[in-house]
């Protein structure tokens, strides 16, 4: 694990721009092995516990949504093929030849993007704020610290999300 990880939690966290990440105390890297001794948790710490349990949260709770629209969009572009190859027998028994079927199966083909798109982009960003909070919580876990975390989501106006949140951290 990254040792700036670490420091990003800390009240003692200096940025430069030549060096990076630097502790406060020393001026210097981190340069410690599992933990640090002199880590100061404070305001860092809950703003960076409510923006990742927030982040998590808004996502994992769109997840039947995802599915539902990429059911809905599967259905769709399914049914749109099996009618293409329908317009197709019917156009044949006719005895006329057209290309209007296999146009109407290509757009049934072409929707498979818009079904399985927003799914794999659902599943990428969920999976990358899984790994943020298991890195949080293993960081806190290495200083005996453990958090529960109330969140609630209210009204989205215009784009903007409102979230509540109520943290209490506890010592193991």
């Amino acid at each position: 694990m990254k040792r700036a990880a670490h420091c990003r939690l800390c009240n003692h966290q200096e940025v430069e721009l030549k060096k990076g990440t630097i502790c406060g105390l020393t001026n210097e890297k981190p340069d410690f092995q599992n933990t640090c001794p002199s880590i100061n948790f404070s305001d860092h710490l809950e703003a960076k516990i409510k923006e990742v349990n927030t982040i998590y949260e808004n996502i994992r709770r769109r997840t039947t949504l995802t599915y539902i629209y990429t059911a809905l969009i599967l259905t769709i572009s399914l049914s749109v093929m099996v009618g293409g190859w329908y317009l197709g027998k019917y156009v044949y028994a006719t005895g006329a030849l057209s290309t209007v079927p296999i146009i109407v199966i290509g757009i049934g083909f072409l929707l498979f993007p818009a079904a399985f798109g927003p799914l794999n982009f659902h599943r990428r960003d969920l999976k990358m704020a899984r790994e943020e909070k298991e890195k949080l919580d293993k960081i806190l876990s290495l200083y005996n610290r453990s958090y529960k975390i109330d969140i609630t989501f209210g009204k989205e106006i215009h784009g903007t999300q409102e979230v509540f949140s109520d943290i209490r951290m506890e010592r193991n």
